[in-house]
């Protein structure tokens, strides 16, 4: 019986470790996805799995929020085309009151994203999705103000 019992502590701790491990792995992931958007780097699309859901929450001039689904390849080229801006007027993000949770097998990172001359900064969350080449955002929600977005097709 004793032999048992200890059996399934020793799973058990072995299970718990391995998610303390994978939340750690998470985050240092998502700690060099800030850093390599923050410098434009041109391997941020390997961070995303194919076709990752990309959402943009518009905080509407008129009062409200209204979610638009921004297909994955039209996110990659509006990224790609748009860095040489970005990087210009040094726009960067960052990310404050990060907290992560387990969903389901995935990890979601919810946080406050802080823009450039913002004061207040805005919601956001990431859902990363462990595949066979490693952690993967799968999901990617930013609040934003830009009105752009409302005349996405």
């Amino acid at each position: 019986m004793k032999k048992i019992i200890l059996s399934i502590l020793l799973m058990t701790l072995c299970t718990l470790g391995a998610f303390a491990d994978d939340k750690a792995d998470v985050l240092a992931l998502f700690d060099k996805y800030v850093n390599d958007a923050n410098n434009y780097s041109k391997t941020l699309p390997n961070y995303y799995i194919q076709n990752a859901k990309i959402i943009r929450v518009v905080n509407v001039k008129s009062g409200g929020q209204k979610s638009i689904i921004i297909p994955f390849d039209r996110y990659l080229k509006e990224l790609s085309k748009n860095a040489v801006f970005a990087k210009t007027v040094k726009y960067k993000n960052a990310y404050s009151n990060r907290k992560i949770t387990k969903v389901s097998n995935d990890y979601k990172i919810s946080a406050v994203r802080i823009p450039r001359n913002d004061k207040t900064g805005l919601p956001c969350h990431f859902i990363f999705t462990k595949t066979a080449s490693g952690w993967k955002i799968k999901e990617e929600s930013m609040t934003t103000n830009v009105q752009t977005f409302l005349n996405a097709k």
